[in-house]
């Protein structure tokens, strides 16, 4: 439950988001698809039910989603020719499309053709954590569809697993996003796993010559080798090795404890002004702050590059085909 300090910083996020990005608004579907909200959430927990890891793959869909040409569900778009986004390499290991096309397909027979797939997006990222105890928060509706998709774009904007903090932070300014919303945003590493392929450089050959990476925690590093071997790449390892199924400050003691899978999480602490917001949620007595400022950085990532109004459309399935 959020105590009450919580609930004040999001509602005072959610005052300035409202005021923030006029074309996207809170209630958006309140009178053309009541109850919308509460039907995601339904089916939501119904696939969790299923399958737990969906929690940390439909987060992490959402994000690959807004990073690319914005949050337009132009992701869940497919290509006969293997030149859509999803076919990039950085979103072969993503998971969750068949859970927002499911999602989609009970919202169609309540209200057809009025809910984007991109906003189910939106909605279901924020369930996602909420499920995961993380902190619930009111998501900005009004998002339309995107039609193009193409492989490049996500390998352009997609910020690299192993960027440094300078790298990352041009990434997510080039999205208006700050460098406080990018520490703030990685947190969402606190749920899921990623495969070994991903970081195996700071195990095996990090300068290359054969060494590890004198960032990473030398017993943690052995047990990731164990967990990694070189004839393993496809094995797959939680990013948060404290609490992994739990969304909390878990992350950032692994990260302040030098026991980051990835090298652009262990980089945070490479730079005073993110090592500072690891080391404070790492000593934080509660989750209060760190809830609020994941709240409003999800906001914050929620506009990049939407469509609204009468650009784009609403489709009656997400995962058409462009080609």
């Amino acid at each position: 439950m959020a105590t009450a300090s919580f609930l004040i910083l999001v509602a005072a996020a959610s005052l300035l988001a409202s005021f923030a990005q006029a074309d996207l608004q809170y209630g958006y579907y309140n009178t053309t698809c009541p109850g919308v909200e509460e039907l995601v959430r339904t089916e939501l927990e119904a696939i969790f039910a299923d399958d737990s890891t969906l929690r940390a793959g439909l987060l992490r869909l959402h994000f690959h989603d807004c990073f690319v040409l914005g949050c337009d569900a132009s992701l869940m778009l497919n290509s006969h020719n293997g030149t859509a986004e999803k076919h990039a390499d950085p979103n072969l290991t993503v998971r969750g499309y068949e859970a927002i096309e499911a999602i989609k397909k009970v919202v169609e027979k309540a209200c057809p053709l009025v809910v984007s797939c991109a906003d189910i997006m939106a909605m279901a990222a924020r369930d996602a954590v909420n499920l995961s105890a993380g902190p619930y928060y009111e998501v900005e509706t009004g998002r339309r569809d995107g039609n193009i998709s193409k492989l490049v774009e996500a390998l352009t904007n997609l910020p690299p697993a192993d960027g440094n903090v300078t790298v990352l932070t041009q990434y997510f300014a080039v999205k208006n996003l700050t460098m406080k919303d990018m520490v703030v945003l990685s947190a969402a590493h606190t749920i899921g796993v990623t495969h070994c392929s991903s970081f195996s450089k700071r195990l095996y050959n990090f300068t290359g010559a054969g060494d590890q990476d004198p960032s990473l925690d030398p017993a943690y590093g052995k047990t990731l080798r164990t967990k990694c071997p070189t004839d393993k790449m496809a094995s797959v390892v939680p990013m948060d090795d404290v609490t992994v199924d739990k969304f909390d400050q878990g992350y950032y003691e692994s990260v302040y404890n030098h026991r980051a899978v990835l090298r652009s999480d262990a980089a945070l602490l490479d730079d005073s002004l993110t090592g500072a917001y690891v080391a404070l949620m790492n000593n934080a007595s509660s989750f209060d702050i760190f809830f609020a400022d994941f709240a409003v950085a999800m906001i914050n990532m929620g506009r990049v590059g939407v469509l609204t109004g009468t650009q784009g459309e609403i489709r009656e399935t997400c995962g058409v085909y462009v080609d």
